[in-house]
């Protein structure tokens, strides 16, 4: 004997149970697997940070712009330059180390140059320029 329970048999309201259980079940399968896409990029984030990085270790990169000043002693050039595109730099003033004090044997503020910047150590955050030229 079917019962009728606020207009609807207990057959039928069976059905709808059976058919939400369902739905609920996969509703939560998506949602395990959305959770376990959205953390893959962030898990892949690193290494492609570290390929970046040993690329900008391993390159060298070239720049130009005008000397504001050399300060021989501390190793040091102050250099107005131009955009840097091969590590995203805009265009601003700043110091640099240079590796050796004769690259600096003729470079006086004022002159244009042309320079190489690179890291010395794979560890080390600093950019050394290795290289300079007058323009």
């Amino acid at each position: 004997m079917e019962t009728k329970q606020g207009g609807v048999s207990e057959k039928a309201n069976a059905r709808l149970g059976e058919r939400y259980a369902g739905t609920k079940k996969r509703i939560g399968i998506i949602a395990l697997l959305l959770m376990g896409a959205a953390s893959l990029p962030s898990a892949a984030q690193p290494m492609a940070g570290m390929e970046a990085q040993k690329k900008t270790e391993q390159a060298s990169h070239q720049g130009t712009g005008k000397v504001v000043s050399v300060d021989r002693a501390k190793l040091r050039i102050k250099l107005a330059h131009e955009p840097i595109k091969s590590l995203g730099w805009s265009a601003m003033s700043m110091d640099f180390i240079v590796v050796k004090a004769s690259l600096l044997d003729g470079i006086k503020a004022g002159d244009e140059v042309r320079f190489e910047l690179k890291q010395l150590k794979p560890d080390d955050l600093v950019l050394v320029i290795v290289k300079i030229e007058r323009r």
